[in-house]
């Protein structure tokens, strides 16, 4: 089934926040502002609301990891929206955002936070801290997520004593798949490269922050239409126990590989180095490298030796000396490994290092 997702990018300066109303609304309620005097809305998740009957309340808090030193290919394209609400078409190519094909960040990073914790530390606290920031700098904030066609006139007066008149407003700033098959049969929101997040630049100190945010109840393995695919690599974010009550994170399974380096000379050829973690040989047949969620190449059919490193060339024109993605897939098809990498200068040559 076809997600609902209207994906779209709102741009805009931090105008007034506010928790939704009434109070239980599980949700940051966002007014930016554009340079045309125009006010626009954004709802932000700041916990599940597709927990489960009898789930303890921690079930519902979500992931969340913040980036204050974002650095990746598709900043430059997030800088480049126009102000407002804007289309964003579904790929890689043109800067859309993916959790687990995007490689904006590692999933073992992730942790779960309260809507509002003890010592005011959850996560409207930590939203609200940035966006203060944001607009004592007069930094652009970036939403990516559902532009929905805002049918209520009053609909944030609860909140602010006004609501924007705009014909839009933002939701689903959050991870759009990998909802159980009953979830999205009810929601309609998997589906890939339409994921939620929430970008801060400040052109001051040309320093991007991003937020990302996902549902614990989400896989995170996904097919091409964005449905849950079973199965652990170590490419995940820690699973909570709650049985003490408190949660306690249960790390990922150890990945069987990881990508290393990649090197590209000044004669145009390039490789990319794969190393075993693991303390026994890897068979490698049916291993393969995705190189910008575009070209997709078989490693080499051997075994490599426990803990050892493994140079493999890649095909010329492959590497973008701008930047671009790489991901490691074992022969499930379930992702291992994924970085991102800035490039440089091509006259020179240049390395880029990932762990």
């Amino acid at each position: 089934m076809l997600a609902h997702i209207n994906y779209s990018c709102l741009r805009g300066r931090v105008h007034s926040y506010a928790p939704a109303q009434p109070p239980g609304n599980p949700h940051l309620w966002v007014i930016l502002a554009t340079p045309d005097q125009k006010l626009w809305f954004a709802t932000i998740n700041v916990r599940s609301d597709k927990d489960a009957p009898n789930d303890p309340v921690a079930k519902s808090f979500l992931y969340y990891l913040i980036d204050t030193e974002f650095s990746h290919p598709i900043a430059p394209s997030v800088i480049a929206r126009p102000y407002g609400v804007s289309r964003v078409n579904r790929s890689y190519q043109s800067g859309a955002v993916d959790y687990q094909r995007g490689n904006l960040f590692d999933p073992n990073l992730m942790r779960i936070a309260p809507p509002q914790g003890p010592g005011d530390d959850g996560l409207v606290q930590r939203i609200g801290a940035l966006l203060d920031i944001a607009k004592s700098q007069g930094s652009d904030v970036f939403f990516f997520g559902n532009a929905f066609a805002k049918d209520n006139p009053r609909q944030t007066d609860a909140a602010f004593g006004y609501t924007p008149n705009t014909p839009f407003g933002l939701d689903c700033i959050h991870m759009a798949q990998g909802d159980t098959r009953a979830l999205d049969m009810r929601l309609h929101e998997n589906g890939w490269w339409h994921d939620g997040a929430a970008f801060i630049y400040d052109p001051h100190a040309r320093r991007m922050t991003a937020i990302f945010l996902a549902f614990q109840v989400q896989s995170w393995h996904t097919n091409d239409w964005g449905d849950a695919v079973a199965g652990a690599t170590g490419d995940e974010a820690p699973a909570y126990d709650f049985s003490s009550g408190a949660g306690v994170p249960t790390a990922p399974p150890a990945r069987a590989a990881e990508l290393t380096s990649l090197h590209r000379a000044a004669d145009g050829s390039a490789s990319v180095v794969v190393a075993n973690m693991t303390s026994a040989a890897l068979d490698l047949t049916g291993w393969t490298l995705l190189v910008d969620d575009a070209h997709r190449l078989p490693l080499p059919s051997q075994a490599l030796g426990p803990g050892k490193p493994l140079s493999v060339d890649l095909p010329a024109g492959t590497v973008t000396d701008g930047g671009g993605i790489l991901s490691l897939f074992n022969p499930q098809g379930l992702k291992v490994d994924g970085v991102a990498f800035l490039g440089g200068n091509p006259a020179t040559g240049w390395s880029d290092s990932f762990r």
